[in-house]
């Protein structure tokens, strides 16, 4: 009798289990439709479009130098008697720098002088004789030849005394004084070193590819080791015709507008002098890993209440991880730059932070 009781029992218990197992798999199938049925989130990163310069720069530096510089020889032999300026000095286009000792020479002068006189007398004789048809046209040719030559000897002889007076051929300043009273100067030695410093100028030298990118008169800044980081401006002067044949890098001569600089400008200072090679400030940017290419065509996703709207943009160059947006972008507009590989247009998202360039352009 206990047999069929606990039968019955038993499939009550299989029952029950049968019914809980039957809304078990059928909550689980709801929930799997409903999963199915709901629209998945994708995470982003997003970067706002900034205003940048994308300008293709280069920076090289050179010292100041003087566009006028003049080396003063001396044109004579003899000692130095007296020398009136030094280092620093400003002269005066005609001043006298210096004098030589001419004493040689004003002999030779005054004997030049006297072999005048005798031959103007001589000659005064001999023309009295050939108008008296006493003497032959040929002889009074000789005397008239030996006068041309006693004058040309005078005027020889007062040139060598002048080459012992040394003179400023220009307004300038003083930048090598090289002699001093009582030692003796050789013809050609160096005594002085003049700059004209109204006309300042730097020649950096840059290579081909950059110096074909440039034009005499273009604009550039100049900034200056002794007056911190901010730029002056400059103008290309002329841009050299050849190579140095051993760095193989042209010479760009750079005028230095000292009007517009507050403080003086020595030469020696140190410049660094920025070319813009390719002028593009002001432009629109993006990170390069927020444009997505598709048939040629360049795409960025807009992030906008919280979905990513797929937008077609025309791009220029690329330089330092940013592209240039031409058109379709504004600036302060947010777009998605990380984790973009699985957006589609109208893709809901959820921004996880905001990406950060790090490269040369902040």
């Amino acid at each position: 009798m206990a047999q069929p009781f606990q039968l019955k029992k038993m499939k009550r218990r299989y029952l029950l289990t049968s019914i809980i197992l039957f809304f078990i798999v059928s909550s689980c199938s709801e929930a799997t439709r409903e999963g199915d049925n709901s629209e998945s989130i994708q995470p982003v990163m997003t970067a706002e479009t900034q205003i940048r310069n994308l300008s293709d720069t280069r920076t090289v530096s050179a010292p100041v130098i003087a566009y006028k510089r003049i080396y003063i020889t001396a044109r004579t032999a003899g000692q130095v008697l007296e020398v009136n300026f030094e280092e620093g000095d400003l002269v005066r286009r005609g001043q006298v720098l210096a004098r030589l000792d001419t004493r040689r020479q004003e002999a030779q002068l005054r004997n030049a002088q006297a072999r005048l006189v005798e031959a103007q007398q001589h000659y005064n004789r001999q023309k009295t004789l050939f108008d008296e048809q006493v003497i032959t046209a040929a002889e009074f040719e000789n005397a008239t030849l030996m006068l041309e030559q006693a004058e040309s000897d005078v005027q020889f002889q007062k040139v060598e005394v002048d080459l012992g007076i040394i003179t400023s051929p220009i307004n300038a300043v003083v930048s090598a004084r090289l002699i001093e009273p009582g030692t003796t100067a050789n013809t050609n030695d160096r005594l002085f070193t003049i700059e004209d410093h109204d006309l300042l100028v730097v020649r950096p030298a840059l290579s081909e590819l950059d110096v074909a990118q440039l034009e005499k008169g273009q604009h550039l800044d100049l900034m200056f080791d002794v007056m911190g980081q901010d730029p002056y401006p400059g103008t290309i002067r002329r841009i050299f015709p050849a190579a140095d044949a051993i760095t193989r890098l042209f010479t760009v001569e750079v005028e230095i507008h000292q009007d517009e600089i507050p403080q003086k400008v020595r030469p020696g200072y140190l410049v660094r002098t920025r070319f813009t090679l390719d002028n593009r400030t002001d432009v629109v940017t993006v990170p390069n890993e927020a444009i997505v290419k598709k048939d040629n065509k360049s795409f960025v996703f807009i992030i906008r209440d919280e979905r990513a709207h797929e937008t077609e943009v025309e791009t220029g160059i690329e330089r330092d991880g940013f592209t240039e947006i031409i058109s379709g972008l504004q600036k302060g507009e947010n777009v998605a730059a990380g984790n973009i590989s699985r957006l589609k247009n109208e893709s809901k998202v959820v921004v996880t932070g905001t990406f950060k360039r790090f490269g040369f352009r902040e």
